[in-house]
C-alpha cells in the first residue's frame, strides 16, 4: 500500500486540504490518487495499491489558497506475495487446531473441523502480512477476512471470524495469547463456528486463524 499524508496544525481558519500522490512520468507527472477534506487542523491520507513495477512518487499537499507543500521523491515497488501451497496443514498449524479444540471443549463447544479452503485463506493472509509488511485483518487492498474466505472457495458463509498474531514462537504460545485476549477468546469459544483453518508464516512469525460456518 502506498500512502500519502498531509497534516495541518496551528491554524484558526478552515480550508479544503488536498493530498495528491503523484507518479513521476516522462513529460508531465501524473496524479494517481488524491483526497480532500475541509478542516482547520488535522490530517488527511490517500492510498493506493502498490504494484510490483518500480516507480517514483511524491506527495503534494495543497490548500484552497494555493499554498503547496511537496514531499521528497521516493522510488517504490512491492514484493510479490508468494502463493502458499494448497496442501495440508503443517505440524504447528495442526497443533493450533488441536489446542483450539481443547479449549472449546471446556466451554461445551463441538470441535472444529479443519477445512482446506479456510487453511488456504489463512495461509494467504499470513504470507501477505510478511510480504507487504502490515499487521491487520484488513489487507492493503481493502479485502477483509470474509472476502478472503470466499475467494478461497468456502461458500456459502453463514458466519466467520478471524484471529491474527505476531511474534509467538510456538502453537501453545499463540493459542494462550488468544485465550488471554477477550476478543480473540470469544472467537475461539464461539460455538456457532464449525470449521477452522490456520496459516503460519515463519518469518515474524505471523499467525492467522480463520473460523467459519456454512
Amino acid at each position: 500500500m502506498i500512502r500519502g499524508t498531509a497534516t495541518r496544525s496551528g491554524c484558526g481558519d478552515r480550508t479544503r486540504l488536498r493530498v495528491r500522490i503523484t507518479k513521476v512520468t516522462p513529460g508531465l507527472d501524473r496524479v494517481v490518487k488524491s483526497g480532500s477534506r475541509v478542516l482547520a487542523n488535522g490530517t488527511i491520507t490517500a492510498g493506493l495499491r502498490c504494484v510490483r513495477t518500480p516507480a517514483r512518487y511524491y506527495v503534494l499537499a495543497v490548500e484552497e489558497s494555493g499554498r503547496t507543500s511537496r514531499s521528497r521523491t521516493v522510488g517504490l515497488s512491492c514484493a510479490r506475495v508468494t502463493p502458499p501451497t494448497t496442501g495440508g496443514a503443517s505440524t504447528v498449524e495442526d497443533a493450533v487446531v488441536a489446542l483450539t479444540n481443547k479449549a472449546r471443549a471446556g466451554n461445551g463447544c463441538r470441535p472444529l473441523t479443519h477445512d482446506p479452503k479456510l487453511h488456504l485463506a489463512a495461509e494467504r493472509h499470513s504470507a501477505a502480512m510478511v510480504a507487504q509488511g502490515f499487521f491487520d485483518h484488513t489487507a492493503p487492498d481493502g479485502t477483509d477476512p470474509g472476502d478472503r474466505i470466499r475467494a478461497a472457495g468456502f461458500t456459502p458463509i453463514r458466519t466467520w471470524g478471524e484471529n491474527i498474531a505476531m511474534g509467538q514462537r510456538t502453537a501453545a504460545q499463540v493459542v494462550q495469547g488468544w485465550l488471554d485476549s477477550p476478543g480473540h477468546r470469544a472467537n475461539i469459544m464461539n460455538c456457532s463456528f464449525t470449521h477452522i483453518g490456520v496459516g503460519h508464516a515463519a518469518k515474524g512469525p505471523y499467525w492467522t486463524q480463520d473460523f467459519a460456518a456454512h
